[in-house]
């Protein structure tokens, strides 16, 4: 009979699986609870004590006690009272109760050892967990933590499944792991050798432990007589053995409570000190935590967005840690992630059951496997009297950052907006739920110009010359080549890979001067276009892998070869590339059509942040709060017909509403939005109004910016981008 464990080593409780083979894994019960506090305490005759037990002994001497062994898993020792100890010694104690509490409930040792991780681990950390752990068991091995909870997700703890159905191959989970002390994010995808992490943050000062303290907090407050019996247990000769004993069963209490929420409305609280009941329902749980939940909301947004991933490619967001069961937790997330929010019966249990079920596919190899879920668990590599090491291959970090960073660039070139790197991810966020809201806009009509978006455009042909004048300027244009998808050639030379939804397009062409012109001659009137007569302009200043030559000026019979890149989503077909050249309100040029490559998936839809909610912006080193608010598609109100100067094409207006203590500069906030197509493809603001409460040049205090769009027609509204100088863009959802 080959027996396997799985330890998920928790900052405040260990959860434990065992599996025997033929069996299906089974969550240990340790003292009648589903978990085992982490808590170690030092008798006086040397011996450690683990879990419940160590939490109550810890009345006689709380500083007897280690309640967070695993934040000193890389330090050596330890002071217990008055005695140091190793910290392996107080980590194996730990790691004994859970094996030998699985090996009573299968009746036999255990064969497999599995101890899970967090993805943020560094070696030393690694090294002395396993240092602890060295002869639990005669194979030992270790999971990320996250990979253990994209194996779950996958496979709803089935065994011999490969989980493509719900997480198929190239797919993206968002992981939010709420701790006893620490909140960890991950984003996991998904590849052909099994699940990998690919982005991770921590809140390393938040956790359930904090929520419970906030509640007692609270309660102190505002319960008569409270403050008096919880007094500060860490004071010697201040509060009798009984006392002691009270409060840490009240902290227990608040904990139970706290759970308790998460499925009632309100609940009755055993008071210490012999004091009368008390009632703390959902409504208070939820004005006391809201703050903190917010952070993590916050927090677990910007993680996946500095993992290179925007928050609606998530196939879902999977909660693992007791505390996520809060109900008011998953409705802040569901605010700011557009994705299916995932949470179990058992979510602490979530991370072992994964890991279970990647040790058991691996020690069982008749299970049948289409393509595996993870990679096999690490085993450490042999070594005399001692067991070492090693992870398998992950993504670096400095990698990571890399792709990110490349990420940023693409978007900064593409849409013409400057960004700078994020710093840290660090706990600080802004609240998510926080609006701001404007009157209803001014009663308007449609401000539009008739005919088609191509009309006055000559029609060419792909490898020959069709001759473009507008009454000045005379040039043949031929355009040679168009390559689309260009990802590798513009990588290659240098550019920026693009992200997910977008793809880099390339044109090669050739303007030949019938008189003497001078520049841009034309260059800055070429455009790729689409079904629907949008005019997608290149990105500037982008490494090409072609000639490109701009002299000053071309005289009669001049020939130069033009090479263009522009970014486009992969939502988008590109039919045609154009010259467009405007003048007294009559488009003239042409248009050489084409047949791009075919676009991938529909609409985007339900992907963004609803009106009104609030984001920070920097810029510089000015913090901003913005909101985008509502968009006017009758804006005769704040615009004149004139600025529509394009046929088939109407104008539409963006409200958003700014906060700032300082003076900022309305057109560079209106200059960084951008409004986007049900493809996901992005229009500039052509200018600002500054009529019917709009701000224009400086402002201050709470403001509305009001941005002028001119769009084709026929093209649908999807969502509003808008980016300060610290991070990728916001995206709220048009209706």
């Amino acid at each position: 009979m080959s027996v396997t464990a799985v330890v998920d080593f928790g900052s405040s409780h260990t959860v434990t699986v065992v599996h025997v083979r033929g069996g299906v894994p089974r969550v240990v019960n340790v003292d009648g609870e589903p978990y085992l506090p982490s808590a170690v305490f030092l008798t006086g005759d040397d011996s450690l004590v683990v879990g419940h037990d160590a939490l109550q002994m810890a009345a006689v001497d709380p500083s007897r006690l280690e309640s967070r062994a695993k934040a000193r898993i890389a330090e050596r020792e330890v002071l217990l009272g008055n005695t140091v100890v190793p910290v392996p010694t107080v980590v194996l104690a730990i790691l004994v109760r859970a094996v030998k509490a699985a090996a009573v409930v299968v009746s036999a040792p255990v064969d497999h050892l599995v101890l899970t991780h967090p993805a943020s681990w560094n070696q030393d950390q690694r090294a002395g967990l396993l240092a602890a752990a060295e002869d639990l068991a005669p194979q030992i091995s270790t999971i990320v933590e996250p990979v253990g909870a994209g194996v779950w997700f996958a496979t709803r703890g089935q065994l011999g499944v490969d989980g493509s159905d719900r997480f198929p191959l190239g797919a993206v989970l968002g992981v939010l792991d709420i701790g006893g002390g620490t909140t960890d994010v991950a984003v996991v995808r998904r590849e052909a050798a099994g699940i990998v992490v690919i982005g991770h943050a921590s809140i390393p000062d938040l956790g359930g432990g904090d929520f419970d303290q906030r509640i007692i907090d609270y309660l102190r407050d505002t319960v008569p007589g409270l403050a008096e019996v919880l007094v500060d247990v860490s004071a010697p000769g201040r509060v009798s053995l009984v006392q002691l004993r009270e409060l840490v069963a009240f902290r227990r209490e608040v904990r139970r409570a706290k759970e308790l929420l998460s499925r009632h409305e309100q609940v009755e609280l055993r008071l210490p000190g012999g004091l009368p009941g008390a009632t703390l329902t959902r409504a208070d749980l939820e004005r006391v935590l809201h703050r903190d939940l917010d952070r993590i909301a916050a927090f677990t947004l910007r993680t996946i967005l500095r993992s290179g991933i925007e928050a609606y490619e998530l196939t879902a967001l999977q909660l693992t840690g007791g505390s996520t069961r809060i109900p008011l937790l998953a409705r802040l997330l569901a605010e700011v992630i557009p994705t299916n929010i995932q949470l179990d019966d058992q979510p602490e249990a979530v991370v072992a059951l994964g890991a279970c079920a990647v040790a058991v596919s691996h020690d069982e190899p008749q299970q049948p496997r289409d393509m595996p879920v993870a990679p096999p668990p690490t085993k450490p590599g042999p070594r005399p009297r001692r067991r070492r090491h090693s992870e398998p291959p992950q993504l670096p970090r400095s990698l990571g950052a890399l792709l990110v960073a490349m990420a940023l660039a693409f978007i900064a070139v593409g849409y013409g907006i400057v960004l700078r790197p994020a710093d840290a991810v660090t706990g600080a966020a802004l609240a998510a739920t926080e609006r701001f809201s404007l009157p209803p806009a001014s009663v308007g009509a449609a401000v539009t110009r008739g005919g088609e978006p191509n009309a006055g455009l000559v029609t060419g042909r792909l490898g020959s010359p069709v001759r473009v004048f507008d009454g000045d300027l005379d040039v043949d244009w031929t355009v040679h080549r168009v390559k689309d998808p260009a990802d590798t050639d513009l990588v290659k030379a240098g550019a920026p890979a693009p992200p997910a939804e977008m793809r880099w397009v390339l044109v090669d062409m050739t303007i030949k001067a019938r008189a003497d012109a001078v520049t841009p001659y034309y260059l800055r009137d070429t455009f790729l276009t689409d079904d629907r007569g949008l005019l997608i302009p290149p990105v500037r200043d982008v490494p090409l892998p072609c000639q490109t030559e701009t002299p000053a000026a071309l005289q009669a019979g001049q020939s130069v070869r033009q090479c263009m890149a522009f970014a486009v989503s992969v939502r988008t077909p590109v039919r045609g590339v154009v010259i467009s050249k405007l003048s007294d309100g009559q488009q003239t040029g042409a248009i050489v059509p084409i047949d791009g490559r075919a676009p991938v998936g529909g609409p985007v839809v339900a992907r963004a942040l609803p009106l009104g909610v609030v984001r920070p912006l920097w810029l510089g080193n000015t913090g901003v709060q913005a909101a985008i608010v509502d968009v006017v598609s009758k804006p005769s109100a704040y615009v004149d017909e004139t600025v529509v100067d394009r046929p088939g094409h109407r104008a539409v207006l963006v409200r958003a509403v700014v906060e700032s203590t300082v003076g900022v500069s309305v057109p560079d906030l209106a200059g960084r939005l951008l409004l986007r197509d049900d493809r996901s493809q992005p229009v500039s603001a052509r200018q600002v109004s500054d009529v019917n409460g709009c701000a224009v040049g400086t402002a201050a205090g709470r403001f509305t910016v009001c941005a002028v769009f001119v769009v084709p027609v026929r093209m649908p509204l999807g969502s509003v981008a808008w980016s300060g100088d610290d991070a990728r863009p916001f995206l709220w959802q048009l209706p």
